[in-house]
């Protein structure tokens, strides 16, 4: 099964692998120390930009209530976020945006990572986050967000109704709530059955964090596509709130 990671710039495609490989407690990587070798420099944390379409094999253990330990196997597909980020690039590449399009939209699963936008960030967490979590870039306005998670839905139910799981997340949630709160309340749990249901996980992120843009998503879930769209908050730094969106994959990666 291929799950497409895609995103703007500096959003953190490439580190959410990046810590599900160095890291995994309920989500690991075979083999993960090499992968995390070949992304970045473990001293600095610091991870080399996506110039390319980069498609990797991973072989993956998910522990899952029902079965316990399961392997199973995913075609990990890392995207640049210059193609994402800026329309002439689009242009002056229209042979490479075509294949990468092609690439997204065949997809069985996507997972959409966002930047918090300047509302949500609360700024005393920005100034005590470890050097490579501070934004290299100005964060975006409400506004811009807004706009820009409109052109991101609009993107999803145009050129990618075929696709079976979309999600969609937060990335870097250390900058705009305490992520040790919402891990208790939200983490995996293989003695209850597993995580908290999901569709009241959803509901409390799209309540909370995705609230501002609420009129466009609530266009957006009516369409095919949208009801088959789940929300989420994630972040490197916190293995429970990082491995949810996959443990919420796995069931379906695993009998793909």
């Amino acid at each position: 099964m291929s799950v497409t990671i895609i995103g703007d710039r500096k959003t953190g495609k490439t580190s959410m692998v990046r810590a599900l490989a160095e890291h995994g407690k309920y989500v690991k990587v075979a083999n993960g120390q090499n992968l995390v070798l070949d992304l970045y420099d473990p001293d600095s944390k610091l991870i080399a930009g996506t110039d390319e379409m980069q498609e990797r094999s991973l072989v993956v253990d998910v522990d899952m209530p029902a079965t316990g330990e399961r392997r199973i196997k995913v075609s990990w597909i890392d995207t640049p976020g210059e193609f994402w980020s800026n329309p002439q690039q689009r242009k002056d590449f229209a042979g490479a945006w075509q294949a990468l399009e092609t690439k997204v939209s065949s997809s069985q699963a996507l997972i959409l990572l966002l930047p918090p936008h300047q509302g949500l960030v609360q700024q005393v967490l920005v100034n005590n986050a470890p050097s490579h979590l501070q934004p290299t870039t100005r964060l975006p306005t409400t506004e811009q967000w807004v706009n820009r998670l409109a052109w991101w839905l609009e993107f999803l139910e145009r050129k990618c109704r075929g696709v079976k799981h979309v999600l969609i997340g937060i990335h870097k949630a250390d900058l705009f709530c305490d992520v040790l709160v919402e891990s208790n309340n939200w983490r995996y749990r293989p003695d209850r059955g597993g995580a908290s249901p999901w569709y009241e996980y959803q509901d409390y992120v799209l309540d909370i964090y995705f609230t501002v843009a609420s009129k466009e998503i609530r266009k957006y879930k009516s369409t095919e596509i949208g009801s088959r769209t789940r929300f989420f908050i994630t972040t490197t730094e916190n293995q429970d709130l990082l491995e949810l969106p996959w443990l919420y994959l796995a069931p379906y990666i695993a009998y793909y």
